[in-house]
């Protein structure tokens, strides 16, 4: 070999390092973009990113099983109720440790087949990962059925009335979620505070704006999402509600 095509192949090599340096660069922007995108294992996504039909993952995987409650399996259920098999398997070991659905088969689970045992209704019982009963949003839901049904109160009233219907409601609890309401045009205010008679602000539900059963939701985006509704009713950042 001269010089020649020395220095010939010595410059191939060169572009070729160069390319393979540029794909794999290219090939790590797209990982990367791609793991922006998809939510880590373990944070769930704002419920309204979950609707489908206005109805989350879990109620429409719980529709599904109720229909196929003498034998199913996760990929057979994922795909009637358009969920991914993560998110029908992760729901599915916490029906099995609650005691609502029973393994019939003992091969690996995601190929398990099951069966239902405990039919609790149309509403998905809402379960942590062991089984037992998620407390998380009770208060809310006492507190919407409180506004719809006993009219105009304040948040310490709120607070109280809520909180015998068999959950723990602290007045702080109750004016974050009066002044969220207040703030997506839930509430009107009835009679202003009056500090000097320490009298608190009373709200009362606008008629309009009883949307249905479901509470709207205080979420950590700083958002009020209605689930009666499938929308964002207000956000702190007017991003969220494009």
């Amino acid at each position: 070999m001269n010089s020649t095509q020395a220095k010939r192949l010595s410059a191939e090599f060169k572009v070729r390092a160069e390319m393979g340096t540029m794909m794999q660069v290219a090939e790590e922007q797209h990982v990367a973009e791609l793991q922006r995108k998809t939510p880590r294992k373990g944070i769930r996504k704002p419920l309204q990113m979950e609707l489908i039909g206005g109805k989350p993952a879990r109620q429409r995987v719980w529709e599904q099983i109720k229909q196929h409650k003498e034998l199913f399996k996760i990929y057979d259920i994922s795909r009637q109720a358009n969920a991914d098999d993560e998110t029908v398997k992760t729901y599915l070991q916490s029906l099995v440790n609650g005691g609502y659905v029973v393994r019939l088969t003992e091969s690996k689970f995601e190929k398990s087949e099951f069966q239902l045992i405990k039919d609790t209704g149309i509403e998905a019982p809402r379960l942590n990962r062991d089984g037992t009963p998620v407390t998380l949003g009770l208060g809310q839901e006492a507190m919407w059925r409180c506004l719809r049904k006993l009219g105009a109160m304040d948040s310490r009233q709120l607070a109280s009335h809520a909180s015998t219907c068999g959950v723990e409601v602290k007045e702080a609890t109750a004016n974050r979620y009066v002044k969220a309401l207040k703030k997506a045009g839930y509430l009107k205010v009835v009679f202003p505070c009056n500090p000097r008679q320490r009298k608190l602000e009373v709200l009362q539900l606008i008629k309009r704006m009883d949307t249905g059963p479901r509470a709207p939701q205080i979420q950590r985006v700083k958002t009020v999402y209605d689930p009666n509704l499938n929308k964002v009713m207000h956000a702190e950042d007017p991003e969220e509600l494009s």
